[in-house]
């Protein structure tokens, strides 16, 4: 393994000390220090270099035994601003945050499946983009440190390139170049699998936890791993493509070319197709609208409606046998079942799925893992996307 260079863990130590003050967190530096298990000489070095900065200010002090109290410490709530853009198969949404990464502002649009040629899709972002700093008064783009855009499917971080997206057939497409060329304000993209990962860790339940899944259902799905308290992102930065595993041996045929994948039974089009199953004409169809339909859905099942009560049935088979191999696999204390169609149907949809969990797990993983559905009332993707921008353009 190549040994990291000093700067690289330089900032790397940054990075880790910032995080410990998300979420409104105020710490002492004794408190950092006892988080990340190193002297708090070193922590106040760095708190020294992130309060010069601006990033970091001195709160209200501490109780102590005895001697001088100890201060407390917490992000400022400023300028510059961060935007994370989570872009998926039927919608683009852009979220503004201030350093402290509150949530200041919110635009979401449309994105028509057919209409998936790269440079509308970059057009729809960059649209969204500036409908959520307009939408913010006193807020220019000079204001915007930067932008952090997540892509559905594989993506190549560094070259700033949605390698392979299967629901839009996209392969190489250099997304970073053409939304620069025509916003101008520096951007990064990454995964919504690392984005709405790394917002659990740092905002939601995956915080206490250094061993954790986080799953993401929408039209496609896919889940983000958390080991021994890292993001673990693998070689080419696609680990977590459980979506892409197979399920059923020549099953149904997947958008990635191949057949009988996870996303191709538990999707958001797969629901649908499940729906359509159980009652053909279902007045809980909207045709050619997923976000539609699973709303109807969840609306339905709080009235315990039969035709939803046998969708969701049908629906927690696949994806509980889908959950169980990842239980086997990764041996997780907590799971956490996020994504907008989670978001939708909540506890009902945990509670459906888990016994099929047990049924298709080893004993011992299964008693060791706690499943629960994402807390995070902000949509996790953008959020997590927003950090990641912070850490990229603003953080020293």
């Amino acid at each position: 393994m190549r040994p990291r260079l000093s700067g690289d863990l330089r900032r790397a130590n940054r990075v880790e000390v910032m995080r410990s003050f998300y979420g409104g967190r105020t710490q002492t530096r004794a408190d950092v220090a006892g988080q990340l298990g190193v002297s708090v000489a070193t922590v106040g070095t760095i708190i020294a270099e992130l309060t010069a900065a601006g990033l970091l200010a001195e709160s209200q002090s501490a109780k102590s035994a005895g001697g001088r109290p100890a201060s407390r410490l917490r992000m400022r709530g400023a300028a510059p601003y961060l935007i994370g853009v989570d872009l998926a198969e039927t919608y683009v949404i852009a979220e503004i945050f201030d350093q402290s990464m509150t949530r200041l502002g919110h635009y979401q649009m449309p994105v028509v499946p057919s209409d998936n040629d790269p440079e509308s899709v970059v057009g729809h972002v960059v649209d969204c983009v500036e409908g959520v700093i307009t939408a913010l008064d006193g807020v220019s783009a000079a204001d915007v440190a930067g932008v952090g855009v997540s892509l559905p499917g594989q993506v190549d971080r560094e070259g700033g390139v949605s390698i392979h997206a299967p629901n839009w057939g996209w392969h190489g497409v250099p997304f970073k170049s053409l939304f620069q060329r025509r916003s101008g304000l520096p951007v990064l993209l990454d995964n919504p699998l690392k984005a709405i990962t790394l917002a659990e860790m740092m905002f939601g339940e995956a915080g206490d936890h250094d061993d954790a899944v986080v799953v993401n259902l929408g039209t496609g799905v896919g889940l983000g791993v958390v080991a021994d308290g890292r993001l673990l992102r693998g070689r080419t930065n696609s680990a977590g493509e459980w979506g892409h595993t197979v399920l059923v041996a020549d099953g149904r045929p997947c958008h990635c070319g191949s057949r009988g994948c996870v996303e191709a039974y538990v999707g958001a089009a797969a629901l649908l197709d499940l729906l359509t199953e159980v009652d053909p004409g279902s007045p809980l169809l909207v045709p050619e609208d997923q976000a539609g339909t699973v709303a109807r859905l969840a609306e339905a099942l709080g009235r315990a409606d039969p035709v939803a009560v046998a969708t969701l049935e049908r629906f927690s088979r696949p994806l509980g046998m889908a959950l169980a191999n990842a239980v086997n696999m990764l041996n997780p204390e907590l799971l956490v079942v996020g994504g907008w169609v989670s978001a939708a149907f909540g506890e009902p949809l945990l509670a459906a799925v888990e016994p099929v969990v047990k049924e298709f797990s080893l004993t011992v993983p299964y008693d060791a893992v706690t499943l629960t559905t994402s807390r995070i009332a902000d949509n996790p993707v953008s959020l997590g996307m927003a950090v990641l921008a912070f850490e990229t353009f603003v953080l020293p």
